[in-house]
This record gives structure tokens, C-alpha cells and sequence, in this order.
């Protein structure tokens, strides 16, 4: 799911949607499944995909800036924080039409506004530099994120009683406010990244996508046999039957769900017919 509203006809200049330094990026993403970083350098390198000519060193010192600003002030909670960041125009421009950007942190701190995921990952980090503890959570449709007992909407920048939440007939709270950790965090930034490619027909890009997202998660097979099934479905729509085919045929060997497998066995017979259509 995605965090998104529907996305805005073209990305804002000063952003690229070329896959920059593909293979490096791809190395990094690797090294997440067997050395996850922090949410803050997972959160750079979901920017980096989005824009060739992101500078590190900005975020940085702005971050830094953020930390600075918070020690002077002597805040030590996080009502406090909350307070710091609403005070320096974080949260007061609503999200309508969202592009690309606006799953770029650097493009969060410049511009003080972006997804509620990309907010928690500017709060966790600084509330833990001040000493609290945080953490995400990945709350369908709208992340969240608990300081140190508290639950936070990193959107609306304010705390939140779990009792608000919406549950869904028959589910579970508790489930729902499970901890999500860093690669957690990227898997579904890269989400967003698909949910805003796949609104516009862009196949090719969202498939870029998950070649990220099955970088990170290489050692977890019921998460990427999923992804393999969409590729299959981007590859479908891209008229390449045979590579749909294959990554259909790896969803069914990676799975261990009875109905996703029986899903992605009824894929290839329904591409292998096409293909057999096609022969004369």
C-alpha cells in the first residue's frame, strides 16, 4: 500500500527519473540484507535513486542544523521536538498532487514537507541523537512511528492515542503497530516509488524498483517470491512474455502460500497460451 495521493503530471525539475549509478546502488541495497544501516542512510539511498545530483553532505548539515537547534533549546522530548520541527514549517503544507520528491528526504529538509515515512525518518533520527528511544511503525496507509512509549504521526507532527487508530473488522491493533525497522522502512519507500511509477503506466521504471527491493530482501523468500509476481505482471505489460514467465516461474518456487503459488502457476498458463496463440 501506498502512502501516496495520486501523483502530479511530471516530477518538479532538478529531479531525475534515470536509475543513477545503477549497479553501485544496487551493491548498497545488497549490503542492507546483511548489514542493515540506520533509517537515516537508507533513507539517502532511496533519494539517490530518485536524483543523480543529490549532496549528502546538505542533508547533513541540515540534520545537523535540526540537532543544534534542539540541544540550544534544551529539548528533551518529544513534544518538544514535535514543537521544534511544526515551529520551522514542517507539517503546514499539505500534500495534494505528490511526484517524486516527495520520497526524497534532502528534498524534505529543503522544502519542509514530503511523505509521513520520510518525516519519521528525520524525527527517529533526531529525538535518538537527544537520547530517546525510537522507532517505526508500519501502519497501513499512514506511517507511523513511537518515542519513547509515544505514538506519533510524523505528518500531522503531533502525538496520537492508539484507541484513534482505524483496525479493520477483525484485525489486530497490536499487528498493525508492529515494529518496522530500517530495511523495512526502504522496502516500502520503494513502494511508493512503484505506487507513483504504476499510476502512470511507467512499467519499466516501477520494475527498476523492485530490482532494489530484491537486492534488500534476497535472504527473505516469501517477500520477494511476492515481488518476483510483480514483475511478472510489469514484464506482461511490457510484451516480454518469456521474462514474464520466469519471474512468474520463480514466484511459484519461492513461495510457500498455497494461493499465491496456485496465482502465479495460473499466470503461466495463461501466458504460455498467448505464446502458443502467437505461433504459426
Amino acid at each position: 500500500m501506498s502512502d501516496e495521493p495520486p501523483p502530479s503530471e511530471s516530477p518538479k525539475s532538478g529531479v531525475s527519473e534515470q536509475r543513477p549509478n545503477q549497479a553501485e546502488l544496487l551493491a548498497a541495497f545488497a549490503r542492507l540484507a546483511e548489514d542493515p544501516a540506520d533509517e537515516l542512510a537508507v533513507a539517502m539511498l532511496i533519494a539517490a535513486v530518485i536524483d543523480e545530483q543529490l549532496d549528502p553532505r546538505r542533508v547533513e548539515m541540515q540534520m545537523q542544523a535540526l540537532l543544534g537547534d534542539a540541544q540550544a533549546q534544551g529539548i528533551s522530548d518529544v513534544e518538544g521536538v514535535l514543537a521544534l520541527l511544526r515551529g520551522k514549517g514542517f507539517g503546514q503544507k499539505p500534500l495534494t498532487a505528490v511526484d517524486l520528491t516527495h520520497s526524497s528526504i534532502d528534498w524534505l529538509l529543503q522544502q519542509r514537507q514530503g511523505l509521513p515515512i520520510v518525516m519519521a525518518v528525520v524525527i527517529i533520527t533526531l529525538v535518538r541523537q537527544l537520547g530517546m528511544q525510537a522507532h517505526g511503525i508500519n501502519f497501513p496507509g499512514h506511517f507511523l512511528l513511537r518515542v519513547d512509549g509515544d505514538l506519533v504521526d510524523p505528518l500531522a507532527l503531533a502525538i496520537v492515542p492508539a484507541e484513534s487508530l482505524p483496525v479493520p473488522a477483525g484485525g489486530s491493533l497490536q499487528q498493525m503497530l508492529a515494529k518496522a525497522g530500517p530495511v523495512s522502512m526502504g522496502f516500502r519507500m520503494l513502494n511508493n516509488l512503484k505506487a507513483y511509477y504504476l499510476q502512470l503506466q511507467n512499467w519499466s521504471a516501477a520494475l527498476a524498483a523492485t530490482d532494489y527491493q530484491l537486492a534488500m530482501m534476497q535472504h527473505t523468500n516469501d517477500i520477494t517470491a511476492l515481488v518476483h509476481f510483480e514483475r511478472g505482471e510489469y514484464r506482461h505489460r511490457m510484451g516480454q512474455a518469456e521474462a514474464a514467465l520466469e519471474e512468474y516461474a520463480k514466484c511459484a518456487q519461492l513461495t510457500a502460500q498455497p494461493m499465491l503459488r496456485a496465482k502465479a502457476e495460473s499466470r503461466i498458463q495463461g501466458v504460455m497460451s498467448e505464446l502458443e496463440g502467437t505461433l504459426h
